[in-house]
C-alpha cells in the first residue's frame, strides 16, 4: 500500500520530467487547505452573497491558479496543458449535450410536444399524487433509456409546467424529477455510469445492479414516502382557475394530438436501443421540426427558435413564461460554468490534491474496519464530486483506490461498486457547480440549492450505505484476504 508521501514524490518526478519545471510538494495540509478554500468560496458566494454561479466559479479558478502558481511553483502552461485540457476533453460529451438540449427544448415547445404533455398532466394529476407520480415516471423513463439527463429534459420539463399549474412548489417538483431520473439511471443496465461503476470495481453488471437495490431502493422509497406525506397535505389547494387558463391557452395556440409525442417516443426507443446520446437527441430534434411547422412556424422561424428560443404569445402571461424556454442562449450560462469549473477541477487532478487527501484518509482512518472502509469510499466519492463536479471521476478515483483494500477486507466487489454510485453518480446532481447540477438547474429552472432537500434519494442512499457498513447488513463477503 502506497503512502501519500511516496505518491507525492513520484508525482513530482513525473511533473518535472514532463513539464521541465520543478515545484514544491503540495502536501496533505496544502491539499486540505486548497479544498477547504474552494468549498468556503462556493458556500459563502452562493449561500450568503448570492453571486452568479459562472462568475463565482471563475473567481475560484483564479484563486486556485494563483495558489498553485505562486504558492507551489507550478507554471500556467503545465496546469493548463496537463490538467485543464484533458479534463475539458473528457467533458466534451457533456458540453455538447448541454448545447444540443437547448435547441431541442425550444423545438419541443414550438412543436407542441411539451404543451401537450402539460395539457395531459393537468387533466390527470393532482397535487396529492404529483410528486410521487413525477418521481416514478422519471424513474421508469431513466431505467428504459439509461439517461437521467434525457428524462429531465423531456418528462422533467413537462412536469415543471404541470407543477406550476397545480400549485405544487417548484423546488419540490424539481427534486422529485431529479431523484426519479437518477434512480432510473443507477438501476438501468444501459446507463453509462452503471456500467462504469461495475467495470471500475471489476464486478458483474447484473450483480452490481442487484446489490444497488439494498441501498437505492430504500432511499427512493424514503423519498416517495416524504412526497406522499407532503402531497396528502396539498389536497384541496388546486387553483382551478389557473389550470383552466393554462389549458385554454394551450388549446387555443397549438394543434394537439398524439402525433406531437413522436419526438419523446423516438428518444425513449433509440436510447433504450443503446444508441449514443448525442445522435439520439439530434434525431428527436429533427423529428420535432416538421411538427413545429405544423404549428404554423416557417423554416426560418424554426432556425431562429433553435438559436434564441420560442417567443410565444398565447395571451396568458403564465403560459408564456412556462413555454418560452430553450435555444442556444438558454444554455449559454450553463456551458460557461462548466468550462470555468473544469479549470480548477483539472488543476486538482493534475496536482494530485484530491489523491493526497484520499490516500491519507485510507491509511490513517480505515485500517481493518469494513464500516470505515465503506464510509471512506463514500467520502472519497463525495469529496471528488465536490472538488471536480464530475460523475465519472467520482466513480473512477475511489474505485481505483479501494479495489485492493476491498479484497483485503474480504468484502465482495459489488459492495464497492454500489457505494461508488451511492456517493458519486447521484451526489453530483446536488452539487451546484457540477455539470449535472448545472444541467438540472438550467433545464428545470430551479437552483440546485433549492431542489437539493427534495432530491431525497440523492443523499439518502449514502446514509443507508453507511448504516449497512457499520451494522453488517447487506454486506456480502468473499474468501479473499483476512476477515475482520
Amino acid at each position: 500500500m502506497d503512502t501519500y508521501k511516496g505518491f507525492i514524490k513520484r508525482r513530482e518526478m513525473v511533473f518535472v520530467k514532463e513539464s521541465g519545471s520543478a515545484h514544491r510538494e503540495v502536501g496533505l495540509k496544502g491539499s486540505v487547505f486548497i479544498l477547504f478554500t474552494i468549498l468556503a468560496m462556493m458556500i459563502v458566494g452562493k449561500l450568503f452573497m448570492g453571486f452568479d454561479t459562472a462568475i463565482l466559479i471563475m473567481m475560484v479558478s483564479v484563486v486556485t491558479s494563483a495558489i498553485y502558481i505562486f504558492g507551489y511553483g507550478f507554471t500556467w502552461t503545465e496546469l493548463f496543458d496537463g490538467g485543464v485540457i484533458p479534463m475539458i476533453a473528457r467533458a466534451s460529451g457533456a458540453i455538447l449535450i448541454l448545447l444540443t438540449v437547448g435547441p431541442m427544448i425550444a423545438l419541443w415547445m414550438a412543436s407542441g410536444t411539451v404543451p401537450y404533455l402539460i395539457y395531459l398532466g393537468l387533466q390527470i394529476l393532482t397535487p396529492k399524487t404529483f410528486l410521487v407520480s413525477a418521481a416514478i415516471i422519471c424513474a421508469m423513463s431513466s431505467v428504459l433509456t439509461g439517461t437521467s439527463w434525457g428524462s429531465a429534459a423531456t418528462f422533467g420539463v413537462a412536469f415543471m409546467g404541470i407543477a406550476y399549474g397545480l400549485g405544487v412548489p417548484l423546488p419540490a417538483a424539481a427534486g422529485a424529477v431529479v431523484a426519479g431520473s437518477y434512480f432510473g439511471d443507477k438501476m438501468s443496465p444501459v446507463s453509462d455510469t452503471t456500467v462504469l461503476a461495475a467495470a471500475t470495481a471489476e464486478a458483474d453488471l447484473i450483480d452490481h445492479i442487484k446489490s444497488m437495490l439494498w441501498t437505492t431502493l430504500p432511499a427512493f422509497l424514503i423519498g416517495l414516502a416524504i412526497y406522499g406525506v407532503v402531497g396528502s397535505r396539498s389536497v384541496g389547494e388546486m387553483d382551478m382557475s389557473k389550470i383552466d387558463v393554462i389549458i385554454s391557452a394551450i388549446q387555443g395556440n397549438f394543434n394537439l394530438g398524439p402525433v406531437v409525442l413522436i419526438p419523446p417516443v423516438l428518444l425513449l426507443v433509440l436510447a433504450y436501443m443503446r444508441y449514443p446520446t448525442l445522435p439520439v437527441l439530434w434525431v428527436s430534434m429533427i423529428a420535432a421540426a416538421p411538427l413545429a411547422m405544423m404549428q404554423g412556424n416557417s423554416l426560418s422561424k424554426i432556425v431562429s427558435i433553435m438559436a434564441k428560443g420560442p417567443s410565444l404569445a398565447t395571451g396568458a402571461e403564465a403560459v408564456d413564461k412556462l413555454l418560452n424556454r430553450g435555444g442556444f442562449s438558454f444554455m449559454a450560462g450553463a456551458v460557461a460554468v462548466v468550462f470555468f469549473a473544469y479549470i480548477f477541477a483539472g488543476q486538482l487532478e493534475y496536482s494530485g490534491t484530491i489523491k493526497i487527501v484520499t490516500t491519507a484518509l485510507r491509511e490513517r482512518f480505515i485500517k481493518s474496519s469494513v464500516g470505515k472502509f465503506i464510509f471512506s469510499v463514500s467520502l472519497t466519492g463525495i469529496i471528488t464530486a465536490l472538488g471536480t463536479g464530475n460523475s465519472y471521476l467520482s466513480i473512477i478515483m475511489p474505485g481505483t483506490m479501494y479495489k485492493d483494500l476491498c479484497d483485503e477486507l474480504s468484502v465482495d466487489r459489488r459492495i464497492l461498486s454500489r457505494t461508488l454510485e451511492d456517493s458519486g453518480t447521484v451526489i453530483v446532481s446536488i452539487v451546484p457547480w457540477s455539470a449535472a447540477g448545472i444541467y438540472m438547474s438550467s433545464v428545470l429552472d430551479v437552483p440546485v440549492l433549492q431542489y437539493l432537500p427534495w432530491a431525497v434519494m440523492c443523499y439518502a442512499g449514502a446514509i443507508v450505505a453507511w448504516i449497512y457498513g457499520f451494522t453488517g447488513i447487506g454486506i456480502m463477503r468473499t474468501n479473499k484476504g483476512t476477515k475482520e
